[in-house]
């Protein structure tokens, strides 16, 4: 077995490294305005934990979201503690009553997933993974979803990320307002350890007409601008523990953005190990 680092290649053969995860964020943004935010289904800026004291609340909008009722019965929350090492909690949910997570020194959510459901299949409301104490919605899964939708990871404590690259969509608007930007984005934090003191570094852009929705398709209107990045030479951008990945996106006027990225985690012999794959 070797090290992903001394791999070139980004396809990886089946049992070719050891102790690596592969994550695949992605999401969709309805409002992204004119300055960058994160793509995600919250349609704001992401907010960061408190940390201290954090009350990460799990709660449903519908009463169908609850213990043996036909919604979501059990969520699982991905989250890291504030010394970054990755951990996960299972919910129990409660309907619209708010159930509170034990860990209470939160730097970031990962994500959140519907482990175990009625006969719905999925969740029967949104449901919102809240920071009471700050004020901050972290994930969302909406309403008939098993999981959230947020295109950010942070790399756990002794840990390394490899990002391979990124997709995006685009949806045609009522009237064209030019161009959207979609950004790769690093924000390092190993230096403070403060989750919340990030300041974004775009890593890779790339800039994309709006189609116009009253323009026929035959001449290039009323229809999505699609397409993907990756790296030159397929050679990953390497990240470094501490760090927080993002796919942000802005333009001149609110529009739609569909995104993900794909990136593999490998551990290193500090922190938490994680041991997914």
């Amino acid at each position: 077995m070797v090290d992903i680092a001394d791999i070139q290649s980004l396809a990886l053969a089946a049992n070719a490294v050891t102790n690596v995860s592969l994550v695949q964020p992605y999401a969709d943004n309805a409002t992204v305005g004119t300055s960058f935010e994160t793509i995600t289904n919250t349609n704001a800026d992401q907010v960061l934990p408190v940390i201290a004291g954090a009350d990460i609340d799990v709660v449903s909008a519908s009463a169908a979201d609850d213990d043996g009722s036909t919604g979501a019965t059990a969520v699982r929350v991905t989250y890291l503690d504030e010394e970054f090492n990755q951990y996960s909690q299972d919910v129990t949910m409660n309907g619209t009553t708010e159930v509170e997570m034990t860990e209470q020194n939160i730097s970031f959510i990962q994500k959140a997933e519907v482990i175990s459901s009625g006969t719905g299949l999925a969740a029967a409301g949104a449901i919102t993974i809240a920071d009471v104490t700050g004020g901050g919605v972290h994930a969302v899964i909406d309403a008939g979803s098993k999981e959230s939708g947020n295109c950010t990871w942070k790399v756990p404590a002794g840990h390394t990320g490899y990002v391979h690259g990124f997709w995006y969509d685009v949806d045609a608007v009522a009237a064209g307002v030019g161009t959207a930007e979609i950004a790769l984005q690093v924000a390092h934090a190993e230096s403070s350890g403060v989750a919340n003191s990030e300041s974004w570094r775009t890593v890779a852009k790339v800039t994309v007409v709006e189609n116009d929705n009253d323009i026929v398709s035959a001449t290039g209107g009323n229809q999505n601008n699609n397409g993907s990045f990756s790296f030159p030479g397929n050679i990953p951008f390497v990240v470094p523990a501490k760090s927080m990945v993002r796919l942000a996106a802005k333009s001149p006027a609110a529009v739609a953005v569909t995104a993900g990225f794909s990136m593999s985690v490998q551990g290193s012999g500090s922190g938490t190990t994680v041991t997914e794959s």
